[in-house]
């Protein structure tokens, strides 16, 4: 189990417990005995240590159990010494067998009435370090409710309660109340405050708190991220994008899926040229590995945004990682678009020398190109064979007739010329 408590201080409680018990002992008309005021009061020295004398945690606790044999059963002796040994053995994390003991405590009715809420609470936050939360609600409940001016870090131990129980909405009450009464609230109190939002799916409250925690701790890049992703929830994709541009741009991103978020977001945003220069840099820096699946996406980033030499350059670096010879016909695409018929019959037959997932569409392509470049005998053979493949026979039985149309007219101009 995670240790949760700090290292209680057992001879100051005690001795804080004892005092306080003397001066209220006029009002319950009970008060402890020498006898066992003084085996206390020992005990705690042999628990406590001294000069020269090694601290007995364990000795101190089986005095306790001896002790507790000789007390009056429901007195003030008793009480106090199931007291003592409950915080005893709670020093030695035995949590369970702690809270038996402060419950028979509390069982007695013999403690003072702002002792009995003290120790409640210590109970209700050994509940919560066991998880039995609902427990722990139990016992935190009736100590604040007789709290005057309860402390953020009061409140924040009532927040984190509730949302443990899943009772959010009563949870973010007291967070907010933490928050309110300081000048100095702590990270960890914003978090349980933005993940009950997020439990209650209230995504305004949980991007507006977002906000704050970003103005607080800039640095922090999973703010950032998280305030991008309700804001996509919510639709409004220009937030989102531009938390994910200014995060990028200071360096804070470091994670490859959050870059790829950013680079298809710009995409989708209509920006492709930022997604571009943000996977070059990503890919300089090695903030991306070297993949074919970020050249890709680069290239059509370039294509997006109409800058195509850069496009072809991406799709070259991809070719060279890639066992398939799908880039070298989004070149020869290029090529086509510009006319560029000799360059894209090149690229064509390079990815002819590869494995592709539609083998049909490069014939068709090369048999295009060929007409185009008037090679008209390699165009019918490229076009025979786009014609055999199941994806491409419709489209390249009209380019065969269009190609033989191209060639009886290449033949009259040559003849009558």
């Amino acid at each position: 189990m995670r240790k949760i408590f700090k290292t209680w201080e057992i001879p100051a409680l005690c001795s804080w417990f004892l005092l306080l018990i003397f001066i209220s002992g006029q009002t319950f008309g009970d008060s402890v005995t020498t006898k066992t005021y003084r085996a206390l009061t020992s005990i705690q020295e042999q628990i406590a240590g001294s000069e020269g004398v090694e601290p007995d945690l364990d000795g101190g606790i089986d005095r306790l159990k001896e002790l507790l044999d000789t007390v009056s059963e429901g007195s003030l002796d008793e009480a106090l010494t199931l007291q003592t040994l409950g915080y005893a053995v709670m020093s030695n994390e035995e949590f369970k067998p702690a809270i038996g003991y402060l419950r028979r405590s509390l069982d007695t009715n013999k403690l003072p009435q702002n002792v009995v809420f003290n120790v409640g609470y210590i109970v209700a936050q050994l509940y919560a370090a066991l998880g039995d939360f609902s427990e722990a609600l139990a016992f935190a409940k009736d100590w604040f409710a007789n709290l005057e001016n309860p402390s953020s870090d009061q409140f924040m131990f009532m927040a984190n309660i509730y949302a443990q129980e899943k009772r959010y909405e009563e949870s973010i009450g007291y967070a907010l109340e933490a928050i309110d009464a300081t000048e100095s609230p702590k990270e960890t109190w914003y978090q349980l405050l933005t993940a009950n939002y997020f439990a209650l799916e209230d995504f305004q409250q949980a991007a507006s708190t977002l906000r704050i925690m970003i103005d607080l701790w800039p640095n922090e890049i999973t703010y950032w991220e998280q305030l991008a992703s309700v804001d996509m929830l919510e639709g409004k994709l220009e937030n989102a994008l531009a938390s994910l541009r200014v995060a990028f741009e200071v360096g804070l991103i470091q994670k490859e899926s959050t870059i790829k978020s950013l680079v298809q977001l710009s995409i989708r945003q209509g920006v492709p040229e930022n997604s571009a220069r943000v996977l070059e840099r990503s890919l300089k820096t090695g903030l991306v590995p070297e993949e074919k699946e970020y050249y890709d996406l680069m290239a059509h980033a370039w294509r997006e945004a109409r800058e195509y030499e850069n496009a072809i350059v991406a799709h070259e670096t991809s070719a060279s990682l890639s066992e398939t010879g799908e880039p070298f016909v989004r070149i020869a695409d290029i090529h086509m678009k510009f006319n560029r018929w000799s360059e894209a019959e090149e690229a064509l037959k390079k990815a002819l020398d590869y494995d592709l997932s539609d083998e049909g569409k490069a014939w068709l392509l090369l048999g295009i190109t060929q007409s185009e470049l008037l090679n008209f005998d390699a165009a019918r053979t490229s076009l025979r064979k786009a014609r055999a493949q199941k994806s491409t026979s419709k489209s390249a039985q009209k380019w065969l007739r269009y190609s033989e149309d191209m060639r009886r007219q290449a033949d009259w101009i040559a003849e009558n010329s």
